[in-house]
């Protein structure tokens, strides 16, 4: 009978000490469970969090971003009984560059306005001379097709203000004479905000001369004038379209931008590709003032220039144009 006591209250222990084992482990699982439910509602408030900093910097990604530069550039030079010799002169170049750019989801929409007027007057009697007249219209519309490549059609246009002349006082160039209407539809390639390579295969242009008095009288039908026909007002071109854009800062008051066009005409002499190169450099002096060195290369076949053969004897023929302009002067941001 005692063996029977002796045994029951050793079961009682042990049963007891089942239950404090058993109590301890339910109680470590739940505390575990509910450090992991800690973990994982951290884990889903920063994921949360992150989602809506990329949002919101998305967010401020799109929409309509403009800008532009206006900048005014002035020489004057006065002498009077100067025994070294010379002229007193005046000269100026007034050049504005816009932008006006959309962006939404996949969808792009870049715009660009240049527009630049120079002269001088030399007090030589010559009178008034050009220095710089230009009028360009782009405008850009893509869909983005996976990280940096877009599916986009391009409009251009392209012209000056007024007349323009040669040495010898011949007018050469006008209002709409000429002009360049230029649609395509290619890829675009944008890995930045720095960076656009717009590749198009198939690209329409339209060569426009509407004064007639440059074809100088000429009675001849098949000469050209800037690719127009003799009597006709417009020529249209198909081709291969290539246009490169690159804008980065240098340094604090340093600033490059390049850009260029490249076009080959499939339907008359193809291997003549049109060139147009530009590079701009602007140092920056303080919010008012700048430097600016601008380069600006032209070759286009259908274009004839003055020339002069080996023997000395001149001729009309195509040529590559340069142009070069260092100014210092005023500089308004909008």
């Amino acid at each position: 009978m005692c063996n029977a006591a002796k045994d029951a209250h050793l079961c009682g222990l042990k049963t007891k000490k089942m239950r404090s084992q058993l109590l301890v482990v339910a109680g470590l699982i739940a505390t575990s469970g509910a450090f992991a439910q800690g973990d994982i509602d951290a884990t889903a408030r920063q994921k949360a969090e992150e989602a809506l900093r990329t949002r919101t910097a998305a967010d401020t990604l799109e929409g309509w971003k403009t800008g532009g530069v206006f900048q005014l550039n002035m020489t004057q030079v006065y002498l009077s009984n100067w025994a070294a010799g010379g002229f007193s002169s005046v000269s100026g170049i007034a050049m504005f560059n816009g932008t006006a750019n959309w962006k939404k989801g996949r969808r792009a929409w870049d715009n660009s306005l240049v527009l630049a007027f120079g002269g001088q007057d030399v007090h030589n009697g010559s009178g008034p001379q050009k220095t710089d007249d230009r009028i360009e219209i782009n405008s850009k519309y893509g869909y983005e097709l996976n990280k940096a490549w877009y599916l986009a059609g391009l409009a251009q246009f392209r012209t000056q203000f007024t007349e323009g002349f040669n040495a010898d006082g011949v007018r050469i160039s006008n209002l709409l004479a000429p002009a360049y209407a230029l649609a395509g539809v290619g890829l675009d390639y944008k890995p930045n905000d720095k960076l656009s390579v717009y590749i198009s295969p198939a690209t329409a242009r339209l060569v426009i001369v509407t004064d007639q008095t440059l074809w100088g009288g000429s009675t001849d039908p098949d000469l050209r004038v800037y690719g127009v026909l003799n009597g006709e007002t417009t020529a249209f071109e198909a081709g291969g379209y290539v246009r490169f854009q690159y804008a980065t800062p240098l340094a604090e008051n340093i600033s490059f931008m390049t850009r260029g066009d490249l076009f080959s005409n499939y339907l008359r002499d193809p291997g003549n590709i049109d060139v147009t190169w530009e590079t701009l450099w602007t140092f920056k002096v303080n919010n008012w003032f700048a430097a600016t060195f601008n380069t600006l290369l032209i070759y286009d076949h259908d274009t004839n220039l003055p020339k002069v053969n080996p023997e000395g004897l001149p001729y009309a023929g195509p040529a590559t144009q340069f142009k070069q302009t260092l100014g210092l002067g005023l500089t308004f941001k909008l």
